[in-house]
């Protein structure tokens, strides 16, 4: 479902998707959904009549309503279940809930604190975890905030292992916290060998955790025993900011540094099968593994990200498949696992 305004709506979906932005990088076609002019909320009644005798304004698409933030949004999740859609942003500190069935927000709610990351615990939006600047852990439930901790250090990242209950949380310390959600209390920290940690993930296959370090140590551990069980310097001391296993087999994991470079490994061996460089000299963000409606295409794709762009492109060959223009703006992407839809 598209929603559109002005003369774009009236002429059908074929008249709105001529009125977006669009490029056609390897013959296929990336559409701009976010180009658009919108309406400052701060205009007065006569301000914002006068858009409607504007043309790029009539040929705006709105796909979800109220889908935006007064400064910048920052982290963007789907639901399990993928039915819902979470997007934290600024200013004050929120995070917004869509129900992508009615094409609309569900709620929105404030923190006291920037929002670093967050993690969806259940199926739906009921049980969320948040992790703020003033090192605090947020816990969340339908009906709203109902527990806080803090760690000892600034957290960076999450990840949640539903075997053990344990959330892990890293950041600016060598140690790995791990909150058991069935105890409610903190359990020994595990140890890793950089000196600050950017990222985790979680396989849902196999379990296993991996860790990118500050230092371009990765890491990998079974979160039964809390130990190492291999550990590699894939970036030459550059940092590592994106791990994630794919989440067919378990058996592939891929790693982004500082620098923009994405690693593709095998976890049995230590060689990378591929290396992409995104060629943009900037850090990436997020990396997904994707599946649903490639399989005519010869194999599975990575959709990588960095500040400026996001790269679609084969595993087994690391050929481009697409990418999206470059942004001057910071870009974050995120993948619907479920549906195959992509929001840029």
């Amino acid at each position: 479902m598209v929603k559109g305004g002005g003369k774009a709506a009236k002429g059908g979906d074929g008249d709105v998707l001529k009125s977006l932005k669009v490029s056609a990088p390897n013959g296929i076609k990336v559409y701009n959904i976010a180009a658009g002019k919108t309406i400052p909320a701060w205009l007065s009644d006569k301000a914002k009549r006068n858009f409607r005798k504007d043309e790029e304004y009539n040929r705006r698409v709105e796909l979800i309503q109220d889908l935006e933030f007064p400064a910048v949004s920052q982290k963007v999740k789907f639901s399990k279940d993928g039915k819902f859609f979470m997007a934290t942003g600024l200013h004050p500190p929120q995070v917004k809930v869509y129900e992508l069935a009615d094409l609309c927000m569900k709620f929105e709610r404030t923190f006291t604190a920037e929002i670093v990351d967050f993690q969806v615990l259940s199926e739906d939006y009921s049980k969320m975890a948040f992790i703020c600047m003033d090192r605090s852990v947020n816990f969340h439930a339908k009906f709203g905030a109902y527990h806080k901790i803090r760690t000892p250090r600034q957290g960076r990242d999450l990840a949640y292992c539903p075997e053990t209950c344990d959330l892990f949380v890293v950041g600016s310390s060598p140690e790995m916290y791990r909150i058991n959600l069935e105890q409610g209390r903190f359990m020994s920290p595990v140890v890793s060998k950089s000196q600050a940690i950017n990222c985790c993930g979680i396989s849902p296959i196999h379990g296993l955790m991996a860790t990118g370090g500050e230092d371009g140590l990765l890491e990998c551990w079974d979160p039964r025993s809390r130990e190492s069980i291999g550990e590699l310097d894939i970036a030459g001391g550059a940092a590592i900011t994106a791990v994630r296993f794919d989440d067919e087999t378990g058996m592939n994991l891929a790693a982004g540094n500082k620098e923009g470079i994405v690693q593709l490994f095998d976890i049995r061996s230590s060689k990378p099968m591929i290396t992409k460089d995104h060629m943009n000299g900037v850090r990436i963000v997020d990396i997904k593994f994707h599946a649903v409606g490639m399989k005519d295409l010869g194999s599975r794709k990575v959709v990588s990200t960095d500040t400026r762009s996001a790269k679609i492109w084969d595993t087994a060959t690391g050929n481009n498949f697409t990418v999206t223009p470059p942004h001057l703006s910071p870009l974050a992407k995120i993948w619907d696992t479920a549906t195959g839809n992509n929001f840029t």
